[in-house]
């Protein structure tokens, strides 16, 4: 038997063994509108006293300013500013990624008696992303998650451990593989305020090997999908068969956060101890979506842990393995992150021949907080 092999074309270190591979975060996304503004300043200049010139002690098109300006950085707004109460890029402490705070402002800016035209009941608090903002920017919460590539990368000397039929070497640099087997790791920051709860929804697509997973619990019971895409997401528990042959995908969170899961969970969960198509010869299409919460300041882990230092190539379900290898293409059609900027399918590494690794491609879809 061998590994189904896990994916770090997102720079997964190995513990024991390492594989050269990189990671790029692309395409990040912001479902925010520049719907946050009311109706203060749309095209006027903000300025304490006077007329409707740009510039002025408190404001200014581009400048920054104590209250803001239709472009300008602002403790208190300007519609793409940062500043301490909004801007349409959501920087400051009580800012929304696209609201416009203007404490006072006209459309039309100032009018002729020194008093903005719109007086207090301009954009006002009603402009700030609180009440008009629409989410988190995800590299300001989980910089690297969005666009992360994941890939099993094959590399190493097949004579450490054969890599006959369907698999490859995962063992890297190493001579001799480790009791124990190998691990893979490589960790993000989670960025935010310090301590806060942050809910994270993510999309995953790709291609990957099955494992069995106990004690915790998986997103679908539908059963293993030979050709469609399949759920596998797993929050909770542990390996089945500790000393299994097939590869991990795992996620750790850490500091805690009280969550049921315990702050673990798998990519390809595809059933539980017992069952047959969680460990299978063979790789599959996934497709879901998946959500965890971790804590502002703390870390997401992500690691391929594999007993045998081999991998699971991108063959396709054909569980021959004497069969002609025929890797999948995965449809990215929608996704709203992109691979990096070389990627080509199928993603192939060259060692003494060419393997076909497995991967796959999150996306941050949105990110919440209480």
């Amino acid at each position: 038997m061998k590994l189904s092999n896990l994916f770090p074309f997102a720079c997964l270190t190995a513990l024991a063994a390492t594989a050269s591979c990189s990671q790029e975060g692309l395409d990040n996304v912001n479902t925010a509108g520049n719907s946050g503004k009311g109706s203060g300043a749309s095209s006027g200049s903000a300025m304490t006293m006077g007329g409707t010139g740009t510039g002025g002690s408190m404001g200014g098109t581009g400048t920054g300013g104590s209250m803001g300006g239709s472009s300008g950085a602002a403790t208190m707004g300007g519609s793409s500013g940062a500043g301490t109460m909004g801007g349409s890029s959501g920087a400051g402490t009580m800012g929304g990624s696209a609201g416009t705070v203007m404490m006072m402002g006209g459309s039309a800016g100032i009018s002729a008696g020194g008093m903005p035209a719109g007086g207090m009941a301009g954009t006002g608090m009603a402009g700030m992303g609180m009440a008009g903002g629409g989410g988190m920017n995800p590299d300001d919460i989980v910089p690297g998650l969005n666009g992360f590539y994941w890939e099993g990368t094959c590399s190493g000397n097949p004579s450490v451990t054969s890599s006959s039929g369907h698999n490859c070497p995962m063992t890297g640099t190493l001579t001799s593989l480790p009791t124990g087997g190998i691990n893979r790791e490589q960790t993000l920051m989670v960025k935010g305020t310090t301590g806060t709860d942050y809910t994270i929804n993510i999309h995953v697509r790709g291609v990957i090997g099955t494992r069995c997973y106990t004690g915790g619990m998986r997103a679908s019971s539908a059963g293993l999908s030979e050709d469609g895409n399949n759920n596998w997401w797993y929050s909770g528990g542990s390996y089945a068969n500790p000393t299994g042959w097939w590869n991990t995908y795992e996620l750790h969170v850490s500091p805690t956060t009280g969550d049921a899961s315990g702050d673990v969970y798998y990519f390809n969960g595809s059933g539980v101890q017992g069952g047959n198509d969680c460990e299978r010869e063979a790789t599959y299409l996934v497709k879901y979506d998946a959500k965890f919460k971790a804590k502002g300041g703390g870390t997401l882990t992500f690691k391929i842990h594999d007993e045998n230092g081999k991998g699971q190539q991108n063959c396709g379900t054909a569980t021959d393995p004497n069969s002609t290898c025929a890797p999948r293409m995965v449809d990215l059609t929608g996704m709203t992150a992109s691979p990096p900027a070389n990627f080509k399918q199928p993603p192939a590494n060259q060692l003494e021949k060419t393997y076909y690794p497995q991967w796959m491609l999150i996306a941050v879809t949105s990110i919440t907080s209480p």
